[in-house]
Parts: C-alpha cells; sequence; structure tokens
C-alpha cells in the first residue's frame, strides 16, 4: 500500500465529518466525543476491558442510599497551560456546561444533579448538589437515586475546565479548548477542513503513541476509506458494502478491525402526530421490514438484525427477540397492523434520512420494502446531518427518520432514559423539541421504570428493573430497531501496533511498531 511521506513514527493521520463541537459542553456525537476525549479526560474514564477505572478520579464511593457521591482526586494533574486541575475545575466546568444560553443537547447527563432544573431555567447560576470538600475532594449530591451515576461522568460534559475556558459560548475557546487530556489543539480549529492535535507535555498518564494527529474533515464519511487506500490516512471507517473486501485484503496483515460495540441503528417513529401517532402503524412499519435480507445482501451479513432496543454487548440485560413478532418481517402481519391504524394504501409516509453518510443504500432498501408490502406514497427527505437534525426536532417532523446510537458510558440507561424517558422532550413556543427524545414519545410507567432501575442498588436486581423497562418501550414500538452496532476500521498496522476501538468507537493509538517502518 503506498504512503505519502511522512514521520510515520510521530504523525496520526485519519479523517472525519465535521463534529457538532470539540468543546465539553457540547461534544455529543462520535466524531466529537473522539476529538474532545483526546483533550480532556475526566473523573473516570473506561479502560479497555470496558471497565470503570480511575481518571483524574484515584477512588469515588457513593453513600447507602445513593445520592451522594464522592470523588478523591489526583494532586498531579496540570490543563495544559499548566494550571492545576482541582476539585474547582470540575465545579467550574459542570456550572459552564448548563450555561441557559447554550442549551447544549447533552445537558440531560446532568439532569439528577441537585439544582440541575434551577440552573438551566436561569434561575441559579451553580449546581446546589456541587461541593468543594477540599481541593482534591469533589462531593456531588443527587436530587433522585442513581447507584449508576459514576459511569455518566466519563461523558465530555463532566470535564473539568481551566479558569480561562470562560461561558460555554466562547468562540476562541470553542475552537480552541485548553484541556488535561494526552493531546492539546495545535491550532484553532479549521472548520470542514481540519483539527490538529499534540502531545500535552502536562499529560499524567501513559506514554502516548503519536507525537500529532492530523484530522482532515470530509464532506462524506465514506471518503475516509478511499483516502486510506489512496495512503492519505493511517485509519479509515469501511462502509457496510465494502467489509468483505477490506476483511480479505487486510485482515491477514492485522490492519483490520471488527468490533461489537453496544449501540442501535433504528427508526424513530415520530408519535406525535401523522402516520405514527398509532401503536398499531409503528408495528406495521416494524413488520414490513426485512432486516435479515438487507443484512445479507447490502451489509453480507457484518451486521446483526436487532430485535430488541438493549444491545447484546449487556449480556445480563438483553433479551433476545424481544420484539417478537413485530420486528420479524411479517407482510400479513404489517398490513394487518396497517389496517387497525387506518392506513391504506397510497398515504404519504415520511422518511427522512442523513445522506452521503453511508446509509443510503439500506435507507432506500426499506423504503423500497415497505412500499412494496403496505403499499405506502414513501417520501423520502434527503437531508445532511445538521439538516436532519434541524428536522426531526421541528414541528414539521412526521413519519419515520433513521439515526444511530452509541453509547456514552456503560448502562442501558444511557440509551433509554435520552432516547425515551418524557423528561428528555419538550417543544417550544413554536413546536420545536428539545431533547434526545424526538419522536416524542411519552409512558408515564417506562418513566416509572426507569427510576425505579436507577434506585436499585444490587446489580443483578438492576438488571431485572432495566429489562423491565426495555420491554415497556418495545411493546410500544417507541423506537424501530434495525440493527445492532458493529464496527469496522482498517489501520497501517506497519506503523502503528496495537491500534483498537475503545468504548466508544474510537481509536486507541498502541505502541509503535519496534521496527519503525516509514
Amino acid at each position: 500500500m503506498p504512503r505519502t511521506s511522512v514521520d510515520s513514527r510521530a504523525i496520526f493521520r485519519m479523517a472525519i465529518t465535521e463534529p457538532t463541537a470539540i468543546d465539553p459542553y457540547r461534544a455529543q456525537e462520535v466524531e466529537g466525543i473522539g476529538i474532545t476525549k483526546q483533550i480532556f479526560i475526566g473523573l473516570l474514564q473506561i479502560d479497555a476491558g470496558h471497565w470503570l477505572v480511575p481518571a483524574v478520579a484515584g477512588a469515588w464511593e457513593c453513600d447507602t442510599e445513593g445520592r451522594i457521591w464522592t470523588f478523591h482526586l489526583r494532586n498531579d494533574v496540570r490543563f495544559s497551560n499548566g494550571e492545576q486541575v482541582d476539585a474547582t475545575s470540575f465545579v467550574r466546568g459542570f456550572n459552564r456546561a448548563l450555561d441557559p444560553a447554550a442549551v447544549t443537547e447533552t445537558a440531560y447527563h446532568m439532569a439528577g444533579i441537585r439544582g440541575f432544573a434551577e440552573v438551566t431555567s436561569g434561575a441559579a447560576g451553580e449546581l446546589a448538589g456541587l461541593r468543594v470538600a477540599d481541593q482534591w475532594t469533589l462531593v456531588v449530591e443527587l436530587s433522585e437515586v442513581d447507584f449508576e451515576f459514576d459511569k455518566k461522568t466519563v461523558q465530555p460534559i463532566f470535564s473539568p475546565v481551566p479558569s480561562v475556558a470562560g461561558p460555554a459560548i466562547n468562540p476562541a475557546y470553542n475552537d480552541q479548548p485548553i484541556g488535561n487530556g494526552p493531546y492539546l489543539m495545535a491550532e484553532p480549529w479549521r472548520h470542514h477542513e481540519s483539527i490538529t492535535l499534540r502531545r500535552n507535555s502536562e499529560w499524567f498518564g501513559a506514554p502516548l503513541a503519536a507525537e500529532e494527529i492530523h484530522i482532515e474533515i470530509l464532506g462524506q464519511a465514506q471518503d475516509e476509506y478511499t483516502g486510506f487506500l489512496d495512503g492519505r490516512y493511517d485509519y479509515a471507517r469501511v462502509p457496510g458494502e465494502l467489509v468483505v473486501q477490506a476483511r480479505a485484503r487486510f485482515e491477514p496483515g492485522d490492519g483490520f478491525l471488527e468490533h461489537d460495540l453496544p449501540g442501535l441503528h433504528y427508526l424513530i417513529p415520530f408519535c406525535h402526530q401523522g402516520p405514527m401517532a398509532t401503536l398499531a402503524g409503528r408495528r406495521a412499519v416494524s413488520a414490513a421490514i426485512d432486516r435479515d435480507r438487507i443484512a445479507e445482501e447490502l451489509f453480507f451479513n457484518s451486521r446483526r438484525p436487532a430485535h430488541s432496543l438493549v444491545s447484546p454487548w449487556f449480556s445480563d440485560v438483553h433479551v433476545a427477540g424481544l420484539g417478537a413478532p413485530y420486528t420479524n418481517f411479517d407482510p400479513e402481519l404489517a398490513r394487518e397492523c396497517a389496517a387497525d391504524a387506518g392506513l391504506a394504501p397510497g398515504d404519504r409516509l415520511d422518511f427522512a434520512y442523513n445522506t452521503g453518510a453511508g446509509h443510503d443504500g439500506f435507507v432506500l432498501a426499506i423504503a423500497e420494502q415497505l412500499r412494496t408490502v403496505l403499499r405506502l406514497d414513501v417520501r423520502l427527505r434527503q437531508l445532511t446531518t445538521a439538516g436532519l437534525v434541524a428536522y426531526r426536532t421541528s414541528a414539521q417532523a412526521s413519519g419515520i427518520c433513521r439515526a444511530g446510537w452509541a453509547y456514552d458510558y456503560p448502562t442501558p440507561d444511557n440509551l433509554l432514559f435520552p432516547l425515551l424517558h418524557s423528561s428528555c422532550t419538550a417543544s417550544d413556543h413554536e413546536g420545536s423539541a428539545h431533547g434526545d427524545n424526538e419522536g416524542r414519545y411519552v409512558n408515564p410507567a417506562f418513566d416509572l421504570a426507569v427510576a425505579r432501575a436507577r434506585a436499585t442498588a444490587d446489580e443483578a436486581d438492576r438488571a431485572r428493573r432495566w429489562r423491565e423497562a426495555e420491554a415497556i418501550a418495545v411493546a410500544d414500538m417507541a423506537l424501530i430497531p434495525l440493527w445492532y452496532r458493529t464496527e469496522h476500521r482498517v489501520f497501517a498496522a506497519d506503523r502503528f501496533a496495537d491500534l483498537t476501538l475503545d468504548f466508544f468507537g474510537n481509536p486507541t493509538l498502541g505502541r509503535m511498531p519496534t521496527h519503525g517502518s516509514g
């Protein structure tokens, strides 16, 4: 494979699509979180075995009631500008992230901290539940019981920030944030062009494999793989239709990765209006989709059809076949459900998705199946990624929408709560939704089940509670599952040995090859 002339022992080259943000107050999708986690590290982290382990907090515990969490910090951590990281740094970061002027989409991660509603509404300037016991001890008081709060702190919104960060909306800091992670911003973010990271000399962790990370920003995700083949990148995501080819070409040289990670590809049914407002309508759409055929013909069985919302990755919670019979391909059942919903042949069904991101093939296949089985007038809305977000939160959103979810932390809570809890959807005076529950699903029984799961101290009992919560949502077909998350990557094994994917689906740079090839 040809490679361009660079110092292979110092520079790691990759590409992504334009992130929403790299400032921790708003980092949210895989691309943005991947960059942010190179610049910042929070209280805890997830190791290679997907266990929760210390980061800035060397130890932590909660009280027997599950409301008071205490984090004991290391005293040798600094930001890249030399400023000490202490408990005040975290309090500053938490409060900054909830600045009402920012209206960040990721605020819900902090919703359990006492005083959250007052801060986000502007009634208070600081979270009442935060306390600096001493310079190296942070105490967090929750408004409701949550025995898994520690897992949530690996989301970037819980990052510390230095005194120079300013308010959440601070363009200079937003584009060149100063953090405490392994890398720092070598220059401000060049939007739609590039991001360059350099080793942080203040980094307290393990040695780094690359001196710099050069990230090119592309318009389409599938162009990553082409750039890898051309020798421009050291790493790339593999389009689903090219997985077989990539495996055959690169697996023998240890440059191919296949990881099952917690996540879900699904359809959002807009439950608040239109054809998906009825349960029978949502079931009709689900039963009309031949997941197995699409997985075989388009993905060459590299994706596993989903019949539940919670991924098999959570082996203690996952229930195989939970959505049956409505997640099985059954044209007759689909038509019966459509009749019950009052959906007649020729009725319009809008289907929105972001084009140019590798989803076109299976979206077109699903649309054709819905036309064939239900004889609906399926209207495709082809949008940019940003345009899709704007549409599905708008008052006009109707029908169904393609979506995907990658977990921010290792608990079913991270999918079930933000995507389906009633507190995670709210419409403003114009009818636009705010929160990740963009399908506007509301069921008090589900909300109660989530609260019960969070309040359960015993791990096995908590898993049972999460199963109960998921069963309610699946019975309501609150989301229409398609496939579980399986990620495929290629990388230059001759330049970076032991590269793998972390819990979030981002590359972890392993050691440099001992031969140092170029």
